[in-house]
């Protein structure tokens, strides 16, 4: 899963563009590392700024939801 998947309607400037990358990036590797609140917490600023999150990303914000509704 790449973080090169940008919908189009997220923002123009590439700069911004790099900084949601960037957040996804860091909530897949906590996700993979076992920290689903923290990975929750990074996709929902990406949320905040684009909207709906591209399908990886959802399964992953899923997946760390029903862990998180475990504890």
């Amino acid at each position: 899963m790449g973080a090169t998947t940008t919908p189009t309607a997220w923002p123009a400037d590439p700069g911004h563009r790099e900084a949601i990358d960037t957040l996804l990036v860091m909530a897949e590797a906590e996700e993979r590392w076992g920290e689903a609140s923290r990975a929750v917490d990074l996709l929902d600023n990406v949320k905040q700024i684009v909207g709906r999150l591209p399908a990886p990303y959802e399964r992953i914000d899923a997946r760390c939801r029903r862990i998180l509704s475990r504890d």
